[in-house]
């Protein structure tokens, strides 16, 4: 289908003047932002809208482009060639395509001046996400406006993955007020995907909420990779009190993204303690693991001393060494043949858990098990 003569020229005169475009379908109007601000162009489609649509697309494409293919031949081109650099990235910003504007939120070469005019052409939670997780948007103008926008919306998400993700982006990022941290933890307080998501931003970001810096026995986070500095940490008041919330998630666990995060984040703190494996699948063999990395952090030839295990009993040995082994695939198994949520789900993986769950209980001295 042929654009008219008149929208055809306008949008010509528009695609020039434009460092960004976005097609609104229900108002059947094209906008530009340019650096003398926000420009439009109302269309006067003939024939049937949805084909005429795709033809201002296209048009668009070959405008920035210099072809109507659009965006997946442009993203397939360069993305092969390795020379997907932040030029490019602003002509992807040109197409009026939704899905490009989420390709250009999502690459690594993303700029404050992209973010910023990829918020004006796409401003959505998906987008919001994306963008927050890269260092030179938060380090710049956009980093506030996307926190604001993801504290406003926040309340209004249903899904697990997003409310764990946005809580853990906007405590990373450092930008949220204090009454706004207040009211995330607060909420944290009832709702466990909240709690995970101040778990997966890591233990500083507990103790802030807690007020925890004010103990003089808090002993902060790990400062180093080493197994030493690993076990002093995990049994400071920091890592005990962060084991308390682990042991509260897993307890009170929604759905499966509440469970696998949680095991995910001990883990990964934990890590200098365990050895270079694929993590157990089971109960049992997690305890067999464990055993054997313990002889193996006592036997004297690995030196106690230097990775902090010669003061700790047998029972809080082998409590660090299990969440240190604790990941997806120890409830992988369960999920694979349940779609269980809530009580049920919990019940189910009772069993997988009970090893976790007693040496959460053994560093915390917070006994009870799965609701």
């Amino acid at each position: 289908m042929q654009l008219s003569e008149e929208d055809s020229l306008r949008l010509n005169v528009l695609a020039t003047a434009s460092e960004a475009i976005r097609v609104d379908e229900n108002q059947m109007a094209v906008f530009g932002l340019g650096d003398s601000g926000e420009h439009r162009v109302d269309l006067k489609p003939m024939g049937n809208t949805d084909r005429y649509l795709r033809a201002v697309r296209e048009a668009l494409s070959t405008l920035a482009l210099g072809t109507p293919g659009g965006y997946p031949v442009f993203i397939r081109r360069w993305t092969r060639s390795g020379a997907l650099g932040t030029e490019r990235l602003g002509k992807l910003l040109c197409l009026g395509e939704p899905e490009a504007v989420v390709a250009v939120a999502a690459s690594p070469a993303l700029t404050d001046s992209l973010a910023l005019r990829a918020w004006w052409c796409l401003p959505t939670p998906e987008v919001a996400r994306l963008m927050l997780q890269s260092e030179s948007v938060r380090d710049g103008e956009a980093g506030p406006i996307l926190v604001t926008y993801l504290l406003e919306h926040l309340p209004f998400e249903t899904s697990t993955r997003d409310i764990i993700d946005v809580v853990k982006l906007i405590l990373r990022s450092d930008l949220a007020k204090a009454s706004a941290l207040d009211a995330l933890w607060t909420r944290a307080q009832r709702a466990v995907p909240y709690r995970v998501g101040f778990l997966a931003a890591g233990p500083r970001y507990l103790a802030q909420a807690a007020d925890l810096r004010m103990d003089p026995d808090y002993g902060g986070d790990p400062k180093s990779g080493s197994a030493k500095s690993c076990t002093e940490w995990a049994l400071s008041t920091a890592g005990r009190h962060f084991f308390s919330h682990c042991a509260f998630a897993l307890k009170k666990a929604t759905d499966m993204e509440c469970v696998v995060d949680t095991l995910n984040v001990m883990n990964k703190w934990l890590r200098p303690l365990r050895p270079e494996l694929t993590l157990p699948r089971s109960a049992d063999s997690l305890l067999s693991h464990a055993s054997g990395r313990l002889a193996e952090l006592q036997c004297p030839t690995t030196s106690a001393d230097a990775n902090g295990f010669s003061a700790l009993s047998d029972e809080t040995g082998l409590a660090l060494i299990v969440l240190s082994l604790a990941g997806e695939p120890l409830v992988a198994p369960v999920f694979a043949r349940t779609d269980a949520t809530g009580s049920l789900m919990r019940k189910k993986l009772a069993p997988a858990l009970a090893p976790v769950l007693a040496a959460l209980a053994q560093l915390t001295g917070e006994h009870g098990g799965i609701d």
